[in-house]
């Protein structure tokens, strides 16, 4: 901290911006720093750049995580140097949404306009150009067919991971669950039997005395919760999924080709989504203007 508040006095027309993550960070570097017209702008992982110990964050009262870190380094420099203008912490707002994360006004800390990073992809002109540039689907899965149809299981999934992460047992859902959800309905049937499989790979004194039944009654609570854009009720990670359990319920092919096949992976689709993100589709979003305004400027 010493050191960041030596850089940021010294130096006042620096500009960082630290991400919970490097891909992330990536994406911030090509849609934000790279317009900025600002030499002293500059994009960090928080942990590439600040070193910050679990303990830390458990002694602060921060959930352990990249998220908690960047909270934590946003109210340690606003503590240090009130009404700064040297950085911009970027965090998912995550389950905020629902109630059950905090999204603290801290100054120099934004949240993204829904739950994560990878929601600003959740766009007819982003879909569009992974479906036809990317893939090479057919002209009748149109992007807003693969949006309508996805919903539903994304929200599902967000809540469930939610359940699973208030349980307090450290489950999580068990890939097979995920590669076998059926993208073409949703039933509380489906829901109950992903609570049922997660609980069940963990020993019987693991599970906090927890059913199915009991996460089920909890997962109801936050559904009512749920608002009407599910952009706000999506895990990031979950976007690529339902995008590939859609394709393959639909166009099974486009993932037959030596070239496609490796985006069927989840992780690999995810990079190629980010990259189809257009920045006219997201320049009107509220965390892109605060950080273009303010990259922009010296001195403020």
């Amino acid at each position: 901290m010493d050191e960041l508040v030596t850089l940021y006095t010294v130096e006042p027309d620096v500009r960082d911006i630290y991400t919970e993550g490097r891909s992330d960070k990536n994406f911030l570097q090509t849609h934000v720093v790279d317009f900025a017209d600002n030499p002293l702008c500059t994009v960090y992982a928080v942990s590439d750049r600040v070193e910050i110990p679990d303990g830390v964050l458990i002694e602060s009262g921060i959930m352990v995580g990249a998220r908690g870190r960047i909270q934590w380094l946003a109210a340690q420099l606003a503590t240090h140097m009130p009404n700064h203008a040297s950085a911009r912490l970027i965090a998912d707002r995550d389950f905020a949404s629902v109630g059950a994360d905090d999204d603290t006004d801290i100054h120099g800390l934004i949240y993204t306009d829904y739950s994560s990073m990878e929601a600003y992809a959740l766009n007819e002109p982003t879909i569009s150009k992974l479906l036809g540039a990317a893939l090479g689907v057919p002209e009748h899965v149109s992007a807003k067919k693969v949006l309508g149809a996805i919903q539903s299981t994304l929200v599902a999934l967000f809540l469930i991971r939610l359940c699973l992460r208030e349980s307090q047992t450290g489950v999580r859902i068990p890939q097979k669950t995920l590669t076998k959800w059926d993208i073409s309905r949703h039933s509380k049937d489906s829901v109950v039997s992903a609570f049922r499989a997660s609980l069940h790979s963990l020993k019987a004194n693991e599970r906090n005395g927890l059913t199915p039944e009991d996460l089920l009654n909890q997962y109801e609570i936050y559904e009512g919760r749920v608002g009407n854009d599910f952009r706000n009720f999506s895990n990031g990670h979950d976007i690529s999924l339902a995008i590939i359990l859609y394709l393959k319920l639909h166009c099974n092919h486009v993932f037959h080709s030596e070239a496609r096949r490796p985006f069927q992976t989840p992780k690999v689709l995810e990079v190629l989504l980010m990259s189809c993100i257009e920045r006219g589709a997201i320049l009107e979003e509220s965390m892109f203007k605060e950080l273009m305004c303010w990259a922009s400027r010296k001195n403020n």
